[in-house]
């Protein structure tokens, strides 16, 4: 699967989930391929889309968690009202495995696997793909994204 199907994929599934309120394709001249999502609060998220398509990660995702054994998404905003980026991470990873697509076999957090790296998910997909999806820009309610790509605020 490539990145324009994991877009189509992810905007449908993710548009679905409970707090957002749209999911739509997104590009610019460094991203070809890229979604930003808008949360019920207003504040947006924009992530690029990329996939690594090898035989060695299908096995790695048959072990993964299984659609039908997913909990429910976690809270996705903070008591402040803000969404953080982990928390987004493991809210969207939390929808697209809850979804039960059959094209998604499993979704992670990167703060899952690498603690201290950039903030995304990552998608273990049915045919042995695996989708990127980074966050790159984010913003709250009426503010705009910051002008350099991958400064993404601590809450929004």
């Amino acid at each position: 699967m490539g990145p324009e199907q994991v877009q189509d994929l992810c905007t449908e599934t993710l548009a679905k989930g409970p707090d957002v309120t749209s999911a739509e394709r997104w590009a610019d001249n460094s991203r070809p391929s890229g979604l930003v999502i808008t949360f019920s609060s207003g504040a947006r998220l924009w992530t690029g889309v990329t996939t690594a398509n090898a035989d060695s990660f299908a096995s790695t995702a048959s072990a993964a968690v299984a659609p039908s054994d997913a909990p429910p998404p976690p809270a996705l905003f903070d008591s402040a009202g803000k969404i953080t980026p982990i928390r987004a991470e493991q809210y969207l990873a939390a929808v697209l495995t809850a979804a039960r697509a059959p094209e998604i076999t499993s979704a992670y957090s990167y703060s899952s696997t690498a603690p201290r790296g950039h903030r995304g998910i990552g998608i273990h997909l049915a045919d042995g793909t695996r989708a990127f999806l980074p966050f790159v820009y984010t913003a709250a309610h009426g503010k705009k994204p910051a002008a350099r790509a991958f400064t993404i605020d601590a809450a929004f």
